[in-house]
């Protein structure tokens, strides 16, 4: 799990992101995109039940997301506010293979 510091953690700031951010598009998820004046880096998930009913799964997908975020914590600029909209594709992939989109989300 991400720091507390790190989280999107109340409606407002998700909200924010949802409408002013700019959508960076992959094979297995979207990422809004947020830059802000200050030195956070913060990051939210949204895991529908579209992508399977089962709690299990759903958490598991954020679990492997976190973990990759951990390691590019610093790569990421200042200011950063990022949502990762899951689609259905990431349920069957491996961490290294999230980590390759996220590194490509990093390059745009």
């Amino acid at each position: 799990m991400l720091k507390k510091i790190n989280r999107i953690g109340n409606r407002k700031e998700f909200l924010e992101v949802k409408n002013n951010g700019e959508m960076i598009y992959s094979p297995i998820f979207g990422a809004l995109v947020l830059k802000k004046d200050d030195d956070l880096k913060k990051f939210g998930f949204v895991i529908s039940k579209k992508i399977s009913k089962r709690a299990v799964d759903r958490n598991k997908i954020k679990r492997r997301m976190t973990e990759v975020l951990r390691d590019y914590l610093d790569k990421f600029e200042n200011g950063t506010r990022m949502i990762f909209l899951a689609k259905k594709e990431i349920l069957n992939k491996k961490v290294e293979e999230i980590e390759v989109e996220i590194k490509k989300c990093l390059k745009k």
